[in-house]
């Protein structure tokens, strides 16, 4: 990634987290591709939690409850960091593919590029976030970048899909209930690598 992309990158991000309707606005008008919003934005967002996560694990451990530190090897840190990695991108994606889907449903554009748009930039608080994987005890901060990353799925997605506003709740629903149960199937199949050894 050169110096340019990079800038352009951390300029949507910090965007979207400090004037986010003035940037959904932007986002709308838009051209880009999936691909490129792929190669330039996603793949190298996601990579911050996936490193931070494999850097926490392995080399500070994980706070379990009543205290208990455990730590991975570098080899599952790093097995359980590149499956995150794979698991969250696959995941906005198929956000993305389901944006698309319902858009007709409620009044809005079928418009995939659009929907993609919605999925990676909506995930946006929560990847950033991520750089806090690197201190285990600070993963309520990923929690709020979570939280975010709803409000602003909420915020964009009528922006971008151009749905009526009598319809905009119900869709927003809609999509939220699918990325929980999303994610609820990826933290599943990202815990069976999750192997702790006590330190």
């Amino acid at each position: 990634m050169n110096k340019a992309m990079l800038k352009s990158l951390l300029d949507r991000v910090k965007d979207i987290l400090l004037k986010p309707r003035e940037t959904w606005e932007t986002i709308a008008t838009e051209e880009t591709t999936v691909n490129t919003l792929l190669s330039e934005y996603l793949l190298p967002l996601a990579a911050v939690p996936a490193i931070a996560s494999f850097l926490g694990m392995w080399l500070i451990g994980i706070w379990i409850t009543l205290g208990r530190l455990f730590r991975l090897s570098m080899t599952r840190s790093l097995l359980n960091a590149l499956l995150g990695y794979i698991l969250m991108i696959g995941g906005i994606w198929l956000v993305g593919k389901i944006i698309a889907f319902l858009a007709p449903r409620f009044g809005s554009e079928k418009d995939e590029r659009k929907a993609f748009q919605v999925a990676v930039y909506g995930y946006t608080p929560y990847l950033a976030a991520g750089i806090f994987h690197l201190v285990p005890r600070l993963d309520a901060i990923v929690i709020i970048g979570g939280l975010y990353s709803f409000y602003q799925v909420y915020l964009g997605l009528p922006i971008v899909m151009k749905t009526p506003k009598e319809k905009a709740l119900p869709y927003v629903i809609s999509v939220m209930v699918i990325i929980v149960l999303i994610y609820i199937v990826i933290g599943a199949v990202s815990s069976l690598i999750f192997s702790p050894v006590h330190v």
